[in-house]
């Protein structure tokens, strides 16, 4: 099993603290965030680990990973930087946002999962929103199930928080047929007009983009639910809410730093 962590973007929602460095290497309870994730994914045995980079890509430089440059990262996004790596996939393959940490248990889910694209969702993620927005509904996006556990849609602004059957929080598992599935969509990706074209170039196409994508294909998109135990580090307010959860102790509401390695 590999891992690529996505790292390229400059990280501009958390400036003045991504002025000198990449958003990943922003120190969180005295630890940067891409240090907590590494951690945790060789604790759950996983060492071949790439890191996507643009920004500031010396700096990611880190021991015992292997480094890949997304050349065009100030004007892509997420899914230009994942097929950056592409050489990289293998057969079993673990996808990370880098501005995310997460307690073992949440990639433990993942590798217990047996479905070829299993993407991690938190059904317990509105206590979380309504710590990190004034107006939860400002951020969060669709994400709905089938009775089966399979995501049917997924990545659109709604106007209704109760029709939210949990959240994505960027890490996800391709495997088997699964990665097969994973470049034959990219390949095809702007074939098929889809309404989020309107609102942003195929180079700037969001994950969610790709899997619904991939679900629309007809491919089985399985959820892997968890309740909290991740944060994700894209604000200001991100940031210092959770400093802060960390220094008193109240971020374990939502992530507990003792159960990490």
């Amino acid at each position: 099993m590999k891992a690529i962590v996505l790292a390229a973007g400059r990280g501009s929602r958390l400036h003045p603290y991504t002025a000198e460095c990449p958003k990943c290497l922003t120190e969180l309870g005295g630890q940067t965030l891409i240090g907590r994730q590494l951690t945790t994914l060789r604790a759950a045995g996983i060492e071949d680990i790439t890191i996507v980079s643009g920004y500031r890509a010396e700096m990611l430089t880190l021991p015992n990973t292997s480094q890949v440059l997304n050349p065009n990262w100030a004007t892509t996004n997420m899914v230009e930087s994942l097929f950056a790596a592409e050489p990289n996939f293998g057969d079993d393959l673990i996808i990370s946002y880098s501005d995310i940490i997460y307690e073992p248990r949440v990639i433990k889910s993942l590798m217990q999962s047996d479905a070829n694209i299993s993407v991690i969702v938190d059904r317990k993620w509105r206590p979380y929103w309504e710590y990190r927005f004034s107006d939860p509904l400002s951020d969060a996006e669709s994400l709905k199930m089938n009775d089966a556990g399979h995501i049917i849609d997924i990545g659109e602004k709604v106007d209704n928080i109760e029709l939210i059957e949990a959240q994505y929080i960027g890490l996800m598992r391709f495997k088997g047929a699964g990665i097969k599935a994973l470049r034959e969509t990219k390949s095809l990706l702007g074939r098929t007009h889809r309404t989020w074209m309107e609102k942003r170039s195929l180079e700037n196409a969001y994950m969610t983009d790709l899997l619904m994508e991939l679900i629309l294909s007809g491919h089985v998109v399985q959820a892997v639910p968890i309740e909290s135990g991740w944060l994700e580090i894209d604000t200001v307010v991100d940031f210092e809410k959770a400093s802060s959860g960390f220094k008193d102790g109240t971020i374990t509401r939502f992530f507990d730093p003792s159960k990490c390695s």
